[in-house]
């Protein structure tokens, strides 16, 4: 197994490497949010289907989780930053697929297929990112590196928007993932020049072995499986990605029923920005006692925030309300993954990082699923009716085209809440607070 540790254990020179890195990922971010912007309208004008925009979605997601795994145990045998190199390069070659198919006028089929490769070698990179923070920093600088990458991740939704949603104005989709195209090269090089003075180290239980997937991946496994309150940590951050997953694909038709495009870039810029500061707050924090309430707390916040989103047809407060939304929404990222950090061997984070990323982001996958065919077949055509039920529901959240929307909404954000309220009372999850890796047989 290949360990990457800074040379001479200098913590200046890893926090400064560990920043170029942000750097990289924050430009990587900014093109992969316009490209996702952009499709997802050409998609939802090209076809007039909630539906379809939540296939493009699957997509983009579900090859990059289904292969995380794998993704995370080569990023614990080799060298993190090659893992990182190739990723951004291949995904470029996706990408490709895509601009010619939107230049080309070709079928839809061939953008879902562009997006599926690209989505493949992004599962070369998450595994790789997240481990490296343990590579180059101290455990008390987890937090704020989680909170820094939150940053960078951010990225995609505050400025993305609102510049892709001018460049549409005046450019087609194609030139977005022409500029997408390009910060992957522009990453790669930044990664290439972090590398520079770092050194590999060849553990002794893999020096000399062949690469066996399915003996890594017991290993990560069996990492998982020692620890109760891990297993339910996954359970929770799955339920919540279920429930975020939905209001991703909603929330364009529902802004898109009474707003134009940059409207919506503007919205969900402003929106996004709650990302960022929540993040700052995370990271400035001087002592964090307990991440365990610190997820409780986000979830919580997140939810009740996500429900009012679709109370009232109004852009004002759907900015209001989506931004407090996304300030808690770091929180429930920097929580969960500070306590899995803590409690899993750096040899193994990699691993233990593919396998949580591949089960928790199924839940977006089953929120894509549902989330259209909910919307085009039952929630919208019973809030367009004139039922006794949606005449009193409408009295309060509106009847009409996106209304069916907003009321999956509410829903969905009560359900989240919930999810916080549970969380705290979980005695396993709490045990990890008192937990070390040192303590994680394997």
């Amino acid at each position: 197994m290949y360990e990457c540790t800074p040379m001479n254990n200098n913590f200046d020179s890893g926090y400064k490497k560990f920043k170029l890195l942000i750097l990289g990922q924050t430009i990587s971010s900014i093109g992969s949010g316009m490209t996702a912007f952009g499709l997802a309208i050409y998609i939802l004008k090209l076809t007039g289907s909630v539906t379809t925009t939540g296939i493009f979605s699957i997509c983009a997601f579900l090859p990059s989780i289904l292969l995380a795994p794998v993704g995370g145990v080569l990023a614990d045998r080799y060298d993190r930053r090659w893992m990182m190199i190739l990723g951004e390069l291949l995904s470029a070659v996706g990408l490709s697929i895509c601009m010619l198919a939107v230049m080309k006028k070709a079928d839809l089929v061939w953008i879902l297929i562009g997006i599926g490769i690209s989505s493949i070698f992004t599962a070369l990179t998450e595994p790789a990112f997240k481990a490296t923070v343990t590579d180059l920093l101290p455990e008390e600088k987890y937090s704020k590196a989680s909170g820094m990458m939150q940053l960078a991740n951010s990225a995609k939704l505050i400025i993305s928007p609102m510049v892709a949603g001018l460049l549409l104005r005046i450019v087609n989709v194609s030139v977005l993932i022409g500029i997408d195209i390009m910060t992957f090269f522009t990453t790669a090089i930044i990664i290439v020049f972090v590398k520079r003075g770092m050194t590999n180290k060849v553990s002794s239980d893999t020096k000399d072995t062949k690469l066996n997937l399915g003996s890594e991946f017991k290993l990560g496994i069996k990492a998982i499986g020692d620890k109760k309150g891990v297993k339910e940590l996954i359970l929770i951050m799955t339920i919540s990605t279920f429930c975020l997953g939905f209001i991703q694909i909603l929330s364009k038709p529902l802004i898109l029923s009474f707003a134009s495009e940059i409207e919506l870039g503007i919205i969900t810029t402003v929106i996004a920005f709650g990302m960022i500061a929540g993040s700052i707050a995370v990271v400035w924090m001087k002592e964090i006692k307990s991440y365990v309430n610190l997820l409780s707390v986000g979830l919580v916040g997140c939810g009740i925030f996500y429900f009012l989103v679709g109370v009232r047809e109004n852009m004002v407060l759907i900015a209001g309300f989506g931004f407090m939304m996304f300030a808690f929404m770091p929180a429930v990222q920097i929580g969960a993954e500070v306590l899995i950090r803590k409690n899993i061997p750096n040899k193994l984070q990699g691993r233990v990082f593919g396998f949580t990323g591949m089960i928790s982001q199924l839940g977006y996958i089953v929120a894509f699923a549902l989330s259209g065919m909910l919307s085009d077949f039952i929630f919208e055509p019973f809030m367009k009716g004139n039922s006794a039920f949606a005449m009193a529901l409408g009295r309060v959240i509106g009847i009409g085209e996106g209304r069916g929307i907003a009321l999956m909404i509410i829903i969905v954000g009560v359900e989240l809440a919930m999810l916080g309220v549970v969380v705290g009372r979980l005695n396993n999850v709490r045990a990890l607070e008192r937990g070390s890796y040192h303590e994680a047989v394997i």
